[in-house]
């Protein structure tokens, strides 16, 4: 007689696919260094380097200037990403698994510090943090014209005068728009040093970064931003806490109503707590599109 082999339960390996979707990141972290922090209040003592060299005669008085001193407080506020998936994860290998840790959570915790900052922005439900202070609200105001040349002078006068401009945001939408630009007597691009992926590595001279952080895209009521222009070395962060993450097998850790086990999951949790202070919000311009255009 044969053998039958249809019941026979064979061994499996689980294969695992991530799908390369664009990778929004911080923008923050891409244009401010970051330096380690503790778990305390940190305040900043702000120095506002108005003063000049008094040139003196032999014998003459010495004149003095007198610093005045001011204090902004950082922020501390932690995030977490919860991902439910089948438990046969479980049998794949330890580097297919750190990939989907990697792919789904980790690029999230970092977009969450530029929700926070740029836009005072829970990224997980959109809406308003309680608490925190938008930059963008902050920073001085530019309204976008048709002319997206002049725009970026708009936004560098604005600060010019005054300020270092080291760095700037671009939003994807901005981005793709400046990069249609073209010089009409030749027909070349205007901006050539943004690629076809929108991942610009500069603008006019000056560091930049793409992602929809910049414009606040999951943000339940639209925040009008283009782009975000300014000293980014006056955005002090760091992580009070290295990210962490572990696997919960049993429970119903993100409050669904729903059971792990009851239903052959397991859960994926990490966090990280930050800690942030915008030093001088006027130290940036921020580019806005009209109401009504951004409406």
């Amino acid at each position: 007689m044969a053998m039958d082999t249809s019941k026979l339960h064979l061994p499996k390996t689980v294969a695992t696919a991530v799908v390369n979707k664009v990778k929004e990141t911080s923008t923050i972290a891409a244009l401010s260094p970051s330096s380690p922090q503790i778990f305390t209040d940190k305040e900043y003592m702000i120095f506002n380097g108005a003063a000049e060299a008094d040139v003196t005669a032999e014998g003459q008085t010495k004149s003095s200037y007198e610093q005045k001193l001011g204090y902004v407080s950082g922020k501390t506020f932690k995030v977490q990403t919860t991902t439910r998936v089948t438990s046969e994860l479980k049998w794949a290998d330890e580097d297919n698994r750190f990939q989907i840790i990697q792919s789904i959570q980790a690029e999230a915790i970092g977009r969450a510090l530029d929700y926070v900052v740029y836009h005072a922005v829970n990224p997980k439900t959109g809406g308003p943090l309680t608490g925190f202070d938008a930059l963008t609200a902050r920073a001085m105001q530019v309204t976008a014209g048709d002319d997206d040349i002049t725009n970026v002078d708009n936004l560098a006068d604005q600060l010019n005068e005054t300020y270092d401009i080291n760095g700037i945001a671009i939003s994807r939408t901005w981005a793709s728009r400046l990069r249609k630009i073209r010089v009409p007597a030749t027909g070349m691009r205007y901006y050539p040093e943004i690629p076809l992926n929108l991942q610009v590595g500069t603008l006019d001279g000056i560091k930049a970064a793409t992602s929809a952080t910049v414009n606040g895209a999951k943000a339940k009521t639209p925040t009008n931003v283009l782009a975000i222009m300014g000293d980014f070395s006056l955005i002090k962060w760091g992580m009070v806490r290295d990210i962490t993450s572990e696997i919960i097998p049993y429970g119903d850790p993100d409050q669904t109503g729903v059971d792990l086990k009851a239903h052959n999951q397991i859960a994926y949790r990490t966090e990280a707590m930050f800690s942030y202070a915008v030093v001088e919000p006027k130290a940036f311009a921020v580019l806005k599109t009209s109401t009504e255009e951004g409406a």
